[in-house]
């Protein structure tokens, strides 16, 4: 007999046509409601998921909480999901969306005695291809979803396997007939088309969800009382109230003739991966911030000098939220009122404050045990200044680092009106001279004369390590003048080494050439490798008629966007820097009252050209894209892995695109940048599209004009090109979080001016590496990062740990202890949850 499962929820956004703090309220208003309809309903049961909201109501109706609790024991309220919020699927990073797990399960766990197993994903819009190796180490056997819709994605049935790169597998269920929740009155309808569709489908066991949706509001009396009054006119179907959990432990018995499924449960709603350019910004920042200032906190405290004191500075647990939270599938993707947007922009603000405190804090109890000495300074000279330089990755950091120094407390009177015959230096942890370059400073304050320096050089830092360098005005007394002697034969030898150079129309070294005209439409990236085609860059201005989700209702027109309203014109161009070590052109685009200044810059003997953005956007319902003269298929990072994808229209991606193949691929990555399109010929880039706010069919010429547009304004980011051959992490990471520059103060410490904690072998990718909760030691992350199954290790405190065979994209957990003097890796569960407050052991 066929037996429908009533799957009674509410799904409830915290934030979307409300702020979130009536859509938390609601939670509560919600709970209570439904605990009643228990009472009046003995068959009933219900599904919720979310820590956030349980919080919520813990902190704000204890009574309700206490029931909830009541009913988790009597078998009749299931905790489901297991994250904090429901999250967009497509757009976080790996660790963020595995951490919703940590933070979802580690509450359920001390707060209701729950641990939920099933997956719920009622209303995100479309799942990355890498999710079931992130469910997997979460614990988690089952999923359910509901988009993409049938017409959107095609599958074999509503119920299968789906299969990540690593092997790791998920039973799933997509919703058939209808939604996740279900309009008044609508129900026995639908029960009347599952019951018709039950034999194609060849399935004993059927989940139909039930509840009036999204501002809340879970089973009402009348749709209950349908239900039962249905049951009674179809004997032939079996309709018991049951939960994910007992729906899925019975699709099980039917597990052996599913198929399976391999790949990404894409697209949907595709206008999301671009709206809200200022909260994905916004949300990147934060994420990058507190990425890196846990590591930071983690390494330092490895190192034991993190006192007491610096504790609640480093505590980052106020940030993880905010972080998490605002992956919320109406809040990252942009479809929320605009005063709710705003809200979740300040408390992103605060999260990026919040890590780089705690960062900086870390870097200061480190620096207090670094020997930061300078050489003593001759009479009333200045002395140098200690930069202590941080690179928070566990990879070795080779390449260009920028800063700025004071060279004393007052300006510079001697060099007044000739600032560049200041005498500079820079010199490593062991006293050497580098070779640097000085390049403009970031103020505009009496120029004239010298007063602070910006520096430009090339430096090594240990993975998860620090390298202390001296820089400033170089007072050696009597040996002033033979050193500026020598400091001018060496910047003469470095510039007839330098691969560097440039004239009036653009820029270049050994491995790119850029070149721009004014009056032209392309900035042209040549490359200088056999085989490699140059890259022509345009600007487009594109028509984008559609609202906040794209096509809401599955429109075919929406899928790929890219009517071209106008290409931009260059209209000024302006060669910035000359080498040795950095080479910069400026050049200014323009379509009417938009415009976007691009600083592409080219290193010594470095093979990606960076380039800084700063775009003025002043077009309704439009995109602001970047046009490369370089398509066909390519490789996206997503969440959980990455995934080759052949031009299918507008698609979303994370820190990099890797196109085309062999000796012509070429790597793109971002700081910013999510919405990404490909042709034959073109690859293409959004950086913004103004639909109007929480708009479902987007501007209609004539009406409501006053309705305020997403997105205009002033949008600032980095992009970078380098060859296919170049490390597409490697590219991302030196855009998102390059070593850190702290100047601190001068004296003798026990550490030396170089050091590091953690290494990755090869084949692994380290995710997270934070203080652990639950075990004495350091949680570590990993993800398998090669094309197979391979050995991996890490190198703690220069200990070579071994963690095992490690399949493409699988996550492992770890704690990192001591035994016996020896450090080893424990394996962990994934839901081992970090706790950034807890005493060194």
């Amino acid at each position: 007999m066929t037996r429908f499962h009533i799957i009674s929820n509410a799904h409830i956004d915290p934030v979307w046509l409300w702020d979130w703090r009536e859509g938390l309220n609601e939670g509560i208003a919600t709970c209570r409601a439904v605990l009643g309809l228990m009472d009046e309903f003995p068959e009933l049961k219900f599904t919720r998921g979310e820590a956030s909201v349980y919080e919520h109501i813990e902190r704000h109706a204890p009574d309700v909480f206490a029931r909830i609790k009541a009913a988790i024991a009597d078998g009749r309220w299931e905790v489901a999901g297991g994250n904090y919020v429901q999250p967009d699927t497509n757009l976080p990073s790996t660790e963020v969306l595995s951490r919703q797990f940590h933070r979802g399960l580690g509450y359920f766990k001390r707060a209701l005695g729950a641990r939920p197993v099933v997956a719920w994903a009622a209303d995100s819009f479309g799942h990355s291809a890498g999710w079931p190796e992130i469910y997997a180490a979460a614990g988690m056997k089952y999923f359910a979803f509901w988009r993409p819709s049938a017409p959107e994605l095609a599958l074999e049935k509503p119920a299968f396997w789906w299969e990540g790169a690593g092997g790791a597998r998920v039973l799933s269920w997509r919703i058939p007939v209808g939604w996740y929740g279900s309009a008044r009155g609508e129900f026995p309808a639908r029960l009347d088309a599952c019951r018709d569709e039950a034999a194609k489908w060849g399935l004993e066991n059927i989940a139909v969800f039930m509840g009036l949706g999204n501002h809340g509001g879970g089973p009402s009396r009348a749709q209950i009382e349908s239900v039962l009054r249905w049951r009674e006119r179809n004997g032939g179907v079996s309709v018991v109230f049951s939960t994910l959990r007992e729906f899925f432990a019975a699709l099980s018995g039917e597990a052996g003739k599913l198929p399976v499924f391999r790949g990404e449960l894409n697209f949907t709603l595709r206008g999301c991966y671009a709206s809200a350019a200022s909260v994905k910004s916004a949300y990147r920042r934060a994420e990058n911030a507190l990425l890196l200032a846990e590591r930071t906190v983690s390494a330092v405290d490895a190192l034991g000098k993190l006192p007491a004191r610096a504790r609640p500075l480093t505590d980052l647990r106020e940030a993880w939220d905010a972080v998490l939270f605002n992956t919320f599938h109406d809040v990252l993707p942009g479809t929320a009122i605009e005063s709710a947007l705003a809200h979740q922009r300040a408390w992103l603000g605060l999260a990026q404050h919040h890590s780089q405190r705690a960062g900086n804090t870390a870097l200061n109890c480190l620096a207090a045990h670094v020997d930061t000495r300078v050489p003593p300074a001759k009479g009333d000279a200045p002395a140098l200044s200690p930069v202590l330089l941080w690179n928070s990755h566990p990879e070795a950091f080779d390449g260009p680092v920028e800063f700025e120094a004071p060279l004393d407390y007052r300006p510079v009177e001697k060099y007044r009106d000739r600032p560049d015959a200041a005498p500079l230096t820079v010199r490593d942890g062991g006293g050497r001279e580098l070779p640097f370059q000085s390049v403009a400073v970031e103020n505009n304050f009496a120029l004239e004369t010298p007063w602070r320096k910006r520096f430009v050089v090339r430096v090594k830092i240990p993975p998860c390590g620090w390298h202390v360098l001296t820089a400033g005005l170089d007072s050696s007394g009597g040996r002033e003048k033979a050193r500026e002697k020598a400091r001018e034969k060496a910047r003469a030898q470095a510039r007839e080494k330098t691969d560097l150079a440039a004239d009036d129309g653009g820029i270049c070294n050994s491995h790119w050439e850029i070149r721009a005209s004014a009056n032209t439409q392309a900035i042209v990236f040549a490359r200088k490798k056999a085989g490699a085609r140059d890259v022509a860059l345009r600007v487009l201005s594109v028509d984008d008629p559609w609202g906040s989700w794209g096509g809401h209702d599955g429109e075919a027109g929406a899928n790929h966007v890219n009517e071209t309203k106008a290409v931009w014109t260059i209209e000024s161009c302006e060669v910035l820097e000359r080498g040795p070590e950095r080479a910069a052109l400026w050049v200014r685009l323009a379509n009417g009252a938009s415009w976007l200044e691009l600083t592409a810059h080219l290193y010594r003997d470095d093979k990606a050209a960076v380039v800084r953005a700063r775009a003025f956007w002043a077009e309704k319902s439009a995109r602001l894209k970047l046009e490369f003269s370089t398509g066909g298929a390519a490789e996206f990072e997503v969440p959980g892995g990455s995934i080759r994808r052949e031009p299918c229209g507008d698609v979303p991606g994370g820190r990099w695109v890797r196109l085309g193949a062999g000796r012509g691929a070429l790597v793109f990555a971002s700081d910013a940048l999510y919405c990404f399109d490909a042709t034959a010929e073109t690859f293409g880039a959004t950086v913004a599209r103004s639909a109007p706010y929480a708009s479902m069919q987007g501007a209609k010429p004539g009406v409501d004009s006053w309705r305020p547009h997403m997105d205009l304004g002033e949008h600032l980011f980095q992009f970078a090109l380098a060859d296919g051959a170049v490390g597409a992490d490697a590219l991302a990471r030196r855009l998102e979080a390059p070593p850190v520059a702290l100047l601190t103060s001068a004296h003798d410490g026990a550490l030396a001016r170089t050091g590091g904690v953690l290494r990755a072998g090869g084949g692994v990718r380290v995710l997270a590496f934070a203080r652990a909760e639950t075990h004495d030691g350091w949680l570590l992350r990993v993800q398998g990062g090669g094309a197979k199954a391979a050995d991996a290790t890490v190198e703690f405190f220069g200990s070579r740990i071994p963690l095992g065979r490690i399949a493409r994209d699988q996550i492992r957990s770890f704690v990192l202890q001591q035994d016996g003097g020896r450090w080893k890796c424990v394996p962990v569960s994934s839901a081992e949850e970090p706790l950034h407050g807890k005493q060194s052991p």
